[in-house]
């Protein structure tokens, strides 16, 4: 399928790709790993002439998608060893069921990357951030899986931006940028520690509408938005000399002064100046040539650490300007 998304299911408003199937409200596990065409398992193959018989450890194998329907081959999606422990779709899907089933969050999209090298849920939370006035985020979980052998089942929190549909980037407590489960024996047990997942949940909200609402306190003018941008995006030592500010700065400042909406006044604010960059950073591949880049780096890619890093330091002047 086209834009890098092999299959995928949503509830309500048609993504800005059109690309899905529909699901009804509050769909339960099972629903929507069917209508996502996520009802597919990965096996280990052992690669040939790799390792002994007497060294089972040292064997690798390969990560491969079944076939989904009659005529279809077997599809390798990375190479993992002995002590790599697979987790289905099922499994995946289930770990969010009981928070699903109990009110606590909503499906909303699910899907496949690649040839299903990564599967993702994106579930919303009940509440919102208010920020200031009618600036609103909603509140949403972006679980993924990786089927390449490369990364965790994760957990990341991404505060949706009502007012642009900006997509935000929150760091844990603990400051990584997700709540990670790794494939290995002891990830039944935490997957199944779901109170321990609630409780991240909450915090974290109540963490991120408390840094939000300060950084919309703090005024910003060109000085210390160049100082931001900085930050952000260093020059090299050869555009610091020259005094020379990159497309990006410009593209970036573009939205800054604009803003995002006549009825949020803000937007010279370092709340502003951070959704600036995010707005940047979601929409910069939004191109009919772009399309097949953006979800994945937005979500898990470089856009998505940018958005983080941008949040982070965003938090740190506002801290070193109070001063």
């Amino acid at each position: 399928m086209a834009h890098n998304i092999d299959s995928m299911a949503y509830y309500g408003e048609t993504p800005w790709h059109g690309l899905g199937t529909t699901i009804p409200e509050r769909a339960n596990a099972l629903e929507m790993i069917r209508t996502a065409g996520l009802n597919w398992e990965v096996v280990m193959r052992p690669i040939p002439n790799v390792g002994t018989h007497a060294d089972k450890k040292a064997r690798r194998y390969h990560l491969v998608r079944m076939p989904r329907k009659p005529n279809e081959i077997e599809v390798p999606l990375g190479v993992v060893s002995s002590r790599y422990l697979a987790l289905q779709n099922k499994e995946a899907f289930d770990f969010f069921d009981p928070i699903i089933g109990d009110h606590k969050a909503v499906f909303e999209t699910a899907g496949s990357l690649g040839n299903g090298e990564r599967i993702w849920v994106l579930a919303r939370v009940p509440g919102e951030i208010r920020v200031i006035g009618d600036d609103i985020c909603s509140k949403y979980l972006l679980l993924s899986n990786a089927h390449d052998g490369r990364g965790s089942v994760s957990v990341k929190f991404t505060p949706i931006r009502v007012v642009c549909k900006n997509t935000l980037m929150l760091a844990l407590e603990s400051g990584e940028k997700a709540h990670t489960i790794r494939h290995s024996r002891h990830m039944q047990d935490r997957l199944q520690n779901v109170q321990e997942l609630l409780g991240l949940i909450w915090k974290t909200f109540e963490k991120a509408e408390e840094l939000f609402q300060l950084l919309a306190k703090v005024q910003v003018n060109a000085g210390r938005f160049d100082t931001y941008l900085e930050a952000v995006y260093p020059r090299t030592e050869d555009q610091r000399k020259a005094k020379k500010r990159p497309e990006r700065w410009d593209r970036v400042a573009q939205l800054f002064e604009v803003g995002d909406s006549p009825d949020v006044c803000q937007s010279h604010t370092l709340w502003g100046a951070y959704n600036s960059v995010t707005r940047y950073e979601d929409y910069r591949h939004a191109n009919e040539a772009g399309r097949d880049r953006r979800l994945n780096r937005v979500w898990f890619g470089q856009g998505a650490n940018l958005k983080l890093h941008a949040l982070q330091q965003a938090d740190a002047l506002r801290q070193q300007w109070l001063n």
